[in-house]
C-alpha cells in the first residue's frame, strides 16, 4: 500500500512537472510571437457583383432559366427562374474563382468551364453542382464552351491552345490533337456549326480563325491575312438561318484596335466589317432576317444578308451576356448588371427585372501606401479600388478604374497604370473621388503596350516613369515618361531589346530599371537574361546596362538600401548593386524557379523597415531578412505583395484578404 501511494505521488509530481513545462513553453511561444510581430487579418478589400459566363437554358420539361457565374472567392453559379422571376439556385463552384465559359447541352445539362480548367455541370433548377475534373493535362483555364450534337460539349483552353470534347459516356478527349495552331496559347472562342459538323475556333495571341472538321479532324485557317497582325479572335457568335448562308461574327482585337468581321459560312467570304459589337451574344430572329446584338450599351437589329445596310437602334441596353428567343416569342436578354429583359419585336415593348446577385470578394492585384496614409488596393479581374484606413479600421471602395497593375505616389497624387492597353490615370487625394468629373483623370495610353507594372517618382525633375509589358504575343516593353507640368506622356520602346520593364527605382534623378525576358502572354522569350539599366531623367538617355544575376528571367523588385546601394531580386536571388560603380556587391540565393515558366512579371517585393531589417515577399512567402547576415526568417506563408504604412506596419495579401503585420 505504501509503495502504491509513493508511486501515485510520484506520478502526480511528474504530471505537475509536465504541466509546468507546457506552461513555460507556452509563455516562451507567446514571447516569441511578440518578438516576431503580430499579424492582423484586415479582411477582404474589394467586393463586386461581376457577372461572367451566362446562358439561357431549358430543363427537360421546357422550363426556362437564366444562369450566370459571379466571380469571387469562390465563384458562384446563380440560377434565375424566368417564369417565377426569382433566384432558385446559388451554388459555390468549389475550386474556381469564376468562369468565362458556359453552355447548355442538347441533353439538358448546363456546363460551366472553371478558370481552374475544371468542367462543372448542373441540371437547371438543381441545388447541386458536379465537378467533372481537369479537362486536359497541363491546362489552367477554359476560355470558351459550346454545345455540339447528342449531348457533347467542346471547350477551348489556355495555355496549350487546345480544344477538348466532353461526352457523359466517354469523358474528355483532345479533338484538335494538340494546339489548334502550333505555338499559340489560346483557343479563345468557339462556334459549333451543326449543318457541317464543324467547329470554328478563334485563336490568340496571334489572331487566327480555324475551321476544324470534327469527322476528319482536318484543320483549315480561314482568317484573311490582313488581320494576322491582330492579337485575338476573341469573341464569336453565330447568326444562323439566312437563306444565303449562316453568318459568323468574329470580334478581332488588339489593345488599340477592335472590329467585328461578318463571315458568310456558305461563300467563305468576309462580307463586311462592323464596329465592335458584343459578338458572343448574337441571335437571329426565327421569323425575319434580323439579327439582334448589343454594342456600346445599346440594343440593335441588323439584316446581315444586306452588306452595307446600317443597324437599327432599338433601345439603351447594357452589354448582353446572353440572348435567346423564349417560348413566348420575346427576345430574352441577360445583361452584365444582372438584368433580365424581355423584348417584344411586334410591340416594341421591353420589360426589365433585376435579380439580386450576392456580391463576392475578389483578389487584390496591387497595393500601395497612399499620400493620405491609407493602403490602396486594386482588384483582379474586376478592377476597381479600395482604401484601408489604419486609424479607424475602415475600408472604402471606389469604382471607375480597371485593373491596376501598378500604382505610384507623387505628392498628394496616386498614379494608376491600368490593364489593358497601358492606360494611365491620376487621382488627387485632396479632392473627392469622382471619375465622372475627372478625379481620377485620364492621362492617356501607350499604343502597343498592355501592363504597366512598374512605377517611380522623380519629383525633382517633375516626372514619373512607368515600365510596361507589351500586348499579347509581343516582346519589348516601354519606359513611359509622364511630365506633370505639361501633362504629357512619352514612351521609349526597346530600352532593353526584346525585354519588358517591371521594376524601377530612383537614385538622385537616375532611374534604374529591372527587366524581364518575358513579353505579353502567348509569346516565348528570345533574350537570354534579365538586365538592369540606367536612365538619365534629364537627358532622356540610357546610361548603362548590367546583368546582376546571370541567367535570371526577371528582376521583379528594386529598392533603395540604407547603405546607398540598390537591393533587388532576380528570380530567387537577392542582389546588392552599387549604382556609382555599376557593379554587384553581393548576392544571396533563396530559392530556384520551378520548371519552365510561361512568363515572369512579378514574384518579389522588397521594403526596408526603419528598424534596419529588409522585409520581402517572394515565392509565396513573407520574410524578414537581416541585411548583415542575409539570414531570412519566415513570417507567413501563402501571401504576396508588400507595402508599409507611415507607422512602420507592413501589409501583404492572401488572395482577396489584406493582412497587416506589426513588427
Amino acid at each position: 500500500m505504501k509503495k502504491y501511494h509513493l508511486l501515485l505521488l510520484y506520478g502526480l509530481l511528474s504530471l505537475g512537472s509536465i504541466s509546468c513545462k507546457e506552461d513555460s513553453l507556452k509563455e516562451e511561444e507567446e514571447k516569441e510571437e511578440i518578438r516576431e510581430g503580430i499579424f492582423t487579418n484586415v479582411g477582404a478589400q474589394l467586393t463586386a457583383t461581376t457577372l461572367q459566363a451566362s446562358d439561357f437554358v431549358q430543363d427537360a420539361n421546357g422550363n426556362e432559366f437564366a444562369y450566370t457565374v459571379v466571380s469571387g472567392k469562390p465563384g458562384h453559379l446563380v440560377g434565375y427562374d424566368m417564369k417565377a422571376r426569382r433566384v432558385v439556385a446559388d451554388l459555390e463552384l468549389v475550386g474556381a474563382n469564376g468562369s468565362t465559359a458556359m453552355t447548355a447541352s442538347t441533353d439538358h445539362w448546363l456546363y460551366i468551364g472553371g478558370n481552374n480548367a475544371h468542367l462543372y455541370r448542373t441540371r437547371p433548377g438543381s441545388q447541386t453542382v458536379e465537378d467533372l475534373g481537369l479537362v486536359l493535362s497541363g491546362q489552367t483555364t477554359i476560355s470558351d464552351l459550346v454545345a455540339g450534337k447528342d449531348g457533347e460539349v467542346f471547350g477551348g483552353t489556355y495555355p496549350g491552345g487546345k480544344v477538348f470534347r466532353y461526352h457523359p459516356s466517354t469523358g474528355f478527349t483532345d479533338v484538335a490533337n494538340g494546339a489548334v495552331v502550333s505555338g499559340e496559347s489560346y483557343a479563345r472562342s468557339l462556334v459549333y456549326h451543326a449543318p457541317t459538323n464543324k467547329l470554328l475556333i478563334g485563336v490568340g495571341a496571334h489572331a487566327r480563325l480555324v475551321e476544324l472538321n470534327l469527322a476528319t479532324k482536318a484543320k483549315k485557317q480561314i482568317l484573311p491575312s490582313q488581320y494576322f497582325d491582330q492579337e485575338f479572335v476573341y469573341y464569336m457568335g453565330l447568326a444562323a438561318g439566312y437563306a444565303d448562308g449562316d453568318r459568323l461574327l468574329a470580334w478581332v482585337t488588339s489593345p488599340n484596335q477592335r472590329k467585328t468581321l461578318v463571315y458568310n459560312l456558305s461563300t467563305g467570304l468576309v462580307e463586311q466589317t462592323l464596329e465592335t459589337i458584343d459578338a458572343q451574344s448574337v441571335v437571329k430572329s426565327p421569323t425575319t432576317n434580323l439579327t439582334y446584338y448589343t454594342a456600346n450599351n445599346k440594343l440593335y437589329s441588323h439584316d446581315l444578308s444586306k452588306p452595307g445596310q446600317a443597324p437599327t437602334f432599338i433601345a439603351d441596353c447594357y452589354e448582353a451576356k446572353d440572348m435567346r428567343w423564349g417560348k413566348d416569342g420575346t427576345l430574352h436578354i441577360l445583361t452584365k448588371y444582372s438584368q433580365v429583359r424581355w423584348y417584344n419585336p411586334a410591340s416594341g415593348n421591353i420589360t426589365t427585372v433585376k435579380f439580386e446577385v450576392p456580391p463576392q470578394p475578389y483578389d487584390i492585384q496591387t497595393i500601395v501606401t497612399g499620400p493620405d496614409g491609407r493602403i490602396w488596393s486594386s482588384g483582379y479581374l474586376a478592377g476597381g479600388n479600395a482604401a484601408y484606413d489604419p486609424t479607424n479600421d475602415k475600408v472604402t471602395q471606389y469604382s471607375g478604374l480597371g485593373q491596376a497593375e501598378g500604382m505610384t505616389v507623387q505628392g498628394d497624387n496616386i498614379y494608376f497604370g491600368i490593364y489593358s492597353g497601358a492606360q494611365f490615370y491620376v487621382y488627387d487625394t485632396k479632392r473627392p473621388w469622382n471619375s465622372n468629373s475627372g478625379n481620377p483623370k485620364s492621362l492617356g495610353r501607350i499604343e502597343g503596350q498592355d501592363r504597366p507594372f512598374a512605377g517611380v517618382s522623380v519629383e525633382g525633375a517633375g516626372k514619373l516613369y512607368f515600365g510596361t509589358v507589351p500586348g499579347y504575343g509581343k516582346l519589348g516593353g516601354a519606359l513611359v515618361e509622364y511630365t506633370a507640368n505639361t501633362n504629357q506622356l512619352k514612351s521609349y520602346v526597346d530600352v532593353v531589346n526584346n525585354q519588358s520593364i517591371i521594376s524601377l527605382v530612383n537614385v538622385g534623378g537616375l532611374v534604374i530599371g529591372g527587366t524581364t525576358i518575358s513579353g505579353g502572354l502567348g509569346v516565348s522569350p528570345v533574350a537570354g537574361e534579365a538586365k538592369l539599366f540606367g536612365w538619365d531623367a534629364s537627358a532622356n538617355i540610357k546610361t548603362f546596362e548590367a546583368v546582376p544575376v546571370p541567367g535570371a528571367w526577371a528582376i521583379t523588385a528594386l529598392v533603395n538600401g540604407p547603405d546607398g546601394n540598390i537591393w533587388g531580386m532576380a528570380d530567387g536571388t537577392l542582389f546588392v548593386f552599387d549604382p556609382v560603380q555599376k557593379k554587384v556587391v553581393t548576392t544571396h540565393k533563396y530559392y530556384n524557379i520551378a520548371g519552365t515558366p510561361t512568363h515572369i512579371w512579378r514574384n518579389a517585393f522588397l521594403v526596408f523597415h526603419p528598424s534596419g531589417y529588409l522585409y520581402a515577399t517572394f515565392n509565396g512567402n513573407f520574410y524578414r531578412i537581416d541585411p548583415k547576415t542575409m539570414k531570412e526568417t519566415l513570417l507567413k506563408s501563402g501571401v504576396g505583395l508588400l507595402a508599409m504604412d507611415k507607422q512602420g506596419r507592413l501589409y501583404t495579401r492572401d488572395e482577396h484578404v489584406l493582412w497587416r503585420y506589426r513588427p
